[in-house]
């Protein structure tokens, strides 16, 4: 059993317990990897609703592979591992519900849209759970003073503001007219960067650091257990460093050149041109923000119990930094050539969404200039932020990866219904046609019903999903674009089922599969598994 180190727990495998009118607990056990240690977590949840508010905590511990206690969620040498551990014990703080006015809640987020979902769709800061536990903040006030304005916003993690990285996304609406209501929407990321995982913090992501939970040690270039810092031989090649990379003084390669011109190669060997990897590291690289401004309209064409139809429209325009790089200067940070300023922006006009008993659906006609692309913020943001080639240390920021400089037309349409109570199906499909080959996503997912679930001994909760962005991007070796269903890096698929044991002990699986490129080069499979008894009481 596997957890991708440093990539992918969905929420889905830690149940959360209904805010209900009292007190419950749910208390769970299984195995899990963080980073590359396997740990067994045990965990404790107790949830107290009291009046308007509410509390939900995360009481762990974790056990390594020798029987003994990790100090995992218990470190308090420096005062932001102290916060950090603080914040890992709340799950949840809630003032209100979100059917409120007024609804606040700090800890994990799960599927929140701005808006018409444009810039912001399905946004979750719940990926890494529980390796890496993100406390952000959501929340809404509508009709502000009775006078129709409604404000909303979210924080992705409030610990990354003390390294400037937050994710934080604004909205604010108003009626114009008694049925018009406008929208502006703004959402930033402080630095993209902040995606990559760094748990010693020596600015090295844990991905290509040699030494993880070693501050002090990072990059092992010949990868012989030695640091760099302490390895007199990088390469392994039989010959002293001697380089201007090497770490030695100046003073000290000079004589060991006139030891070399004395004595020869064959005796004194250098190496004065040792090939080494120059990974990403955050503490070299300024941080890269990235924004989307956009605006919408909405106007009710009919409202009743039984049928709605709305008529909207959206524009949103991406405000970027100037970070290009020339070649030279993204080897030397460790950045992935192609760095520069995004822009663009996307225009959704018209759109109609409907509402009819079980049946749901949404309809836009798109049109996107440059390197304008939908649901940036979106349920794998936190993945996506920042990408890290592990072959070659190298590391991409989302916005780099926009570059496609043309524009696009066409539609996207989404359906979902609620069939009989039984079951609750959702898919979306957008396809976009420029000069180059088109633009296609296709998102789908299913899940059985509370109701049907008890007419079936023993099952609990049954879900399935398969998401594929980008289709026809991606090149094989002989330059055909990827099919339809063929695996890339933008495929995302996996299943959730809970099975009843006894009286309130629960099985829970939660596997998913998602595609990246190996150090080899190629395209490998990763399977994300986890299994938890959950107790109830």
């Amino acid at each position: 059993m596997r957890l991708l180190p440093s990539y992918l727990l969905l929420l889905a495998a830690v149940p959360l317990v209904a805010q209900g009118a009292g007190p419950t607990t749910s208390a769970s056990m299984g195995s899990v990897t963080v980073g590359d240690q396997q740990l067994y977590r045990l965990a404790l949840r107790p949830d107290i609703p009291i009046g308007n508010w509410g509390v939900a905590l995360d009481l762990e511990l974790f056990i390594d592979e020798r029987g003994g206690l990790s100090d995992r969620s218990w470190e308090f040498g420096t005062a932001t591992k102290a916060v950090d551990t603080i914040l890992r014990k709340l799950y949840y703080l809630r003032y209100g519900r979100p059917e409120d006015n007024t609804f606040v809640n700090i800890g994990a987020l799960d599927q929140v849209t701005l808006g018409y979902g444009l810039i912001m769709d399905g946004y979750r800061n719940t990926l890494l759970y529980p390796g890496i536990k993100k406390t952000g903040l959501q929340f809404h006030r509508r009709d502000i003073r009775g006078l129709g304005i409604n404000a909303e916003g979210v924080i992705n993690n409030l610990q990354d503001f003390q390294e400037g990285s937050a994710l934080i996304g604004l909205r604010v609406s108003a009626k114009a007219t008694a049925k018009l209501d406008v929208g502006l929407t703004y959402a930033i990321d402080l630095d993209q960067y902040g995606g990559l995982v760094d748990g010693d913090g020596d600015g090295y992501p844990d991905a290509v650091d040699a030494f993880p939970g070693d501050r002090s040690r990072a990059l092992d270039n010949d990868g012989d257990g030695v640091a760099d810092g302490q390895d007199i031989d990088d390469n392994n090649n039989g010959a002293l460093d001697a380089d201007p990379r090497s770490g030695l003084p100046p003073g000290l390669i000079a004589d060991l050149g006139r030891l070399n011109g004395d004595y020869g190669d064959a005796h004194f060997p250098l190496d004065l041109l040792v090939d080494r990897k120059r990974p990403f590291n955050k503490e070299q690289v300024g941080g890269d923000f990235f924004s989307i401004l956009g605006f919408d309209a909405g106007y009710p064409l009919l409202e009743s119990s039984r049928l709605q139809l709305k008529l909207y429209g959206q524009i949103a325009f991406l405000l970027d930094n100037g970070d290009a790089l020339t070649l030279a200067e993204a080897d030397s940070q460790g950045v992935a050539p192609g760095n520069r300023k995004a822009r663009g922006l996307g225009l959704a006009v018209p759109g109609l969404r409907l509402g009819m008993g079980p049946f749901r659906g949404q309809l836009e006609l798109r049109h996107f200039r440059r390197d304008f692309d939908a649901n940036h913020f979106d349920n794998l943001y936190e993945l996506d932020r920042a990408r890290l080639d592990v072959a070659s240390g190298r590391a991409q920021a989302k916005d780099a990866r926009l570059n496609r400089d043309q524009s696009l037309s066409g539609f996207f349409g989404k359906t979902g219904a609620d069939l009989y109570g039984m079951v609750d199906a959702t898919a979306a499909y957008q396809y976009l046609a420029g000069a180059d080959d088109p633009k296609q996503q296709l998102h789908a997912s299913a899940r059985l019903s509370p109701r049907l679930l008890e007419s079936i001994p023993r099952l609990r909760q049954a879900q399935a999903y398969y998401q594929k962005n980008n289709i026809g991007a991606y090149r094989d070796e002989q330059g055909e674009p990827d099919g339809f269903f063929e695996p890339t890096p933008d495929t995302f698929y996996g299943y959730v089922l809970g099975l009843e044991v006894n009286g309130g002990v629960a099985l829970q699986w939660d596997t998913r599969f998602l595609y990246r490129h190996s150090a080899a080069g190629g395209l490998e499979r990763q399977k994300v598994m986890t299994i938890e008894t959950v107790f109830t009481f």
